[in-house]
């Protein structure tokens, strides 16, 4: 989660939250996740319909981020951020419609969030030869955009090389699928890599790829191709799209980015999931030219991101 004008994201080694399920009504009905056409695995998939309403995700899947910071990592999770995250259900909880629901929350001038990843025993990658695709259904809350300065939603994806190691980004690789901040219309498409977080092959701090179109208050099925299918197998011609609602809105080469090292980190290491919304921080500042939140930003459900479904599809 460290996009276009964002410092450096270190960090990514944390500490889980295994609460157990808070009891509430009965779960729904499984949602049929359907391989996309042209793949034929799944190798992850939750769509926390098996989960109560009230309940945390499961931990056998997921690790809840907690407080300003991973143990030993930078503070504000290198991103000057202002909120602290929590596994309290008014931030993180399965909704009584079976999504997935992170709500930032403001009381007393603190605020609180959350911030989950998938756990190492489902980490993936990208074959040789294959294609991998990462997707979500998501839906983003519609409050005003006067209202919503320094909100950043974010669904990505890191090297698993970073597990651990804070001082390996963006060298592990990073692929934001979509961020959007500030309440506005629009996703931010995304790649961190290279040896330095200044620079580089992928122009850090900024990254390299593409910004679309994006309404709040609807649903959206997000998702990034890694494609690996390139004849002689080049990895300069080894590619990376974004497609958002079955329209491919951006992508990046391994030409584009010119480094093997780099390259391979991106579209061939092993990846894990990300879902979380920040409060404030050096993107969302960027963009909205000041300091966020600032005294009109407010949380609670016009705020919230909605998850419907997460999956990672093999061909």
């Amino acid at each position: 989660m460290a996009p276009a004008a964002v410092l450096a994201l270190f960090a990514l080694a944390a500490r889980a939250a295994t609460l157990p399920e808070q009891r509430g009504a009965a779960s729904v009905a499984p949602r049929d996740i359907r391989l996309p056409t042209g793949f034929t695995t799944t190798l992850f998939d939750d769509d926390f319909s098996s989960q109560k309403a009230g309940a945390l995700p499961f931990a056998t899947k997921w690790t809840v981020d907690l407080g300003t910071s991973y143990p030993g990592g930078p503070a504000r999770w290198g991103n000057n951020e202002a909120q602290t995250y929590t596994a309290d259900r008014t931030n993180l909880a399965v909704s009584a419609q079976g999504a997935l629901t992170i709500t930032p929350q403001s009381a007393g001038g603190r605020w609180t969030s959350a911030r989950i990843e998938t756990t190492a025993a489902h980490d993936f990658a990208c074959a040789a030869g294959r294609r991998l695709r990462v997707e979500a259904t998501l839906r983003l809350g519609d409050a005003p955009a006067a209202s919503q300065a320094g909100i950043w939603h974010a669904f990505w994806m890191l090297g698993a090389a970073f597990r651990g190691s804070y001082g390996s980004w963006p060298s592990a690789g990073e692929i934001d699928v979509m961020e959007t901040l500030n309440g506005l219309p629009t996703a931010w498409h995304t790649v961190h890599c290279g040896p330095t977080a200044s620079g580089g092959p992928c122009h850090e701090t900024n990254g390299i790829g593409g910004q679309s179109p994006f309404s709040r208050g609807v649903w959206h099925t997000v998702a990034v191709e890694i494609d690996r299918t390139n004849p002689g197998g080049d990895w300069r011609g080894e590619k990376i799209e974004w497609v958002v609602d079955d329209r491919i809105v951006a992508n990046v080469t391994g030409n584009t980015v010119g480094d093997a090292t780099a390259w391979a980190a991106l579209a061939r290491s092993k990846k894990f999931l990300l879902l979380n919304t920040a409060v404030g921080g050096s993107f969302p500042d960027a963009i909205l030219g000041g300091k966020s939140p600032n005294a009109q930003t407010k949380g609670g459900a016009g705020a919230a991101m909605e998850v419907r479904y997460v999956a990672v599809f093999s061909t």
